[in-house]
């Protein structure tokens, strides 16, 4: 398997600029040897080939890992990550071929919007403390966000790709503002937060009623993997152990105190953005009056044969269709 290959893009100057600051950054990148990744830039023209250019090398069967676009703002005065592509234009000044185009959809028959698919949290993480990076989600409706819509409507109507790779527009302020090389490390750590992926230690509970079901919860609406279900837990805490953490999370999650007894599971899942190692603790027999559902939207008791009658978590699910077909763990001796 060869290195993550990254494309990154800017613009030449437009308007009455005199110059553009992501073809800047653009040009010191090229400078650069970003092992062990493989990054390609392009220079896009201020126009409707230049807005449709990466969009023509996805259909084309091209293959990235991660895309970023950069753009420059002269009213930006933070470096905006971009969080949707808009289906509209509204121009009001020319693009570089003259083109001027008031009203109207973008690509017609497809979606409004499109979201980043950038890993969200992985780069709130990174960024948590720094007030110059800040998430935006207006990105104009001139080549910037033309050039971003039609990304990545190619990436999700496209059956070649092979993965969906993480792509986000950056709009960059003018230097008088953040430096140059500030605003490369930026850059910089995106790139790290698209293609490196970290591994999140998580805890589950494994937790039965008297009938020997077992507990699953709903994830709340408007949150990640709204509406799917999972075991009770969560991420482990720095300093924690295993039973420790479950302890804390069925607190917050469940208004429960329970005695973990013994680690039944330990998977390893790839969500793409991230890896999750699942410990899954049992915990045995807690009664359904004691739960106050804090977080969750509902919850559920599953006897072996409903195991897979609701919609696990990806890196869940494979758990439960081994105790599906050869049993559910043993009950805890009294």
């Amino acid at each position: 398997m060869g290195y993550p290959k990254v494309l990154v893009t800017g613009y030449p100057r437009f308007s009455n600029f005199d110059e553009n600051v992501s073809e800047k950054l653009i040009q010191l990148m090229n400078d650069v040897e970003y092992q062990p990744l493989e990054v390609y830039t392009s220079l896009l023209s201020v126009d409707k080939k230049g807005a449709n250019s990466i969009a023509q090398r996805i259909n084309n069967g091209e293959n990235f890992d991660a895309i970023i676009h950069l753009g420059f703002s002269n009213s930006r005065e933070i470096i905006s990550l971009e969080r949707f592509a808009h289906n509209q234009f509204e121009m009001n000044e020319p693009d570089n071929s003259g083109r001027m185009i008031t009203s109207g959809k973008i690509i017609e028959d497809d979606l409004d919007v499109y979201e980043t698919t950038a890993p969200i949290q992985i780069i709130n993480d990174k960024f948590n403390d720094i007030d110059y990076v800040s998430w935006s989600s207006d990105p104009g409706r001139f080549v910037c966000n033309e050039t971003y819509f039609r990304t990545l409507s190619s990436i999700s109507n496209n059956i070649t790709t092979i993965n969906d790779p993480p792509t986000i527009f950056i709009h960059l302020p003018n230097e008088k503002h953040i430096d140059l090389l500030t605003q490369l490390q930026v850059i910089e750590n995106i790139i790290e937060c698209m293609t490196f992926k970290p591994q999140i230690d998580v805890v589950g509970g494994l937790i039965f009623d008297i009938h020997g079901r077992i507990l699953s919860c709903k994830r709340p609406n408007g949150g990640t993997w709204e509406g799917w279900w999972e075991f009770p837990g969560g991420k482990i805490e720095h300093g924690e152990n295993v039973f420790q953490a479950l302890n804390r999370e069925l607190i917050e999650e469940l208004d429960i105190n329970v005695n973990p007894i013994k680690i039944e599971e330990k998977v390893n899942f790839d969500y793409g953005n991230r890896k999750i190692e699942l410990t899954i603790i049992n915990c045995g027999i807690i009664s359904g009056d004691q739960i106050t559902l804090i977080e969750h939207e509902e919850m559920r008791w599953l006897s072996q044969e409903e195991l897979l009658d609701v919609n696990w978590l990806p890196a869940d699910r494979p758990i439960l269709e081994k105790w599906f077909n050869r049993g559910l763990p043993n009950l805890p001796l009294d």
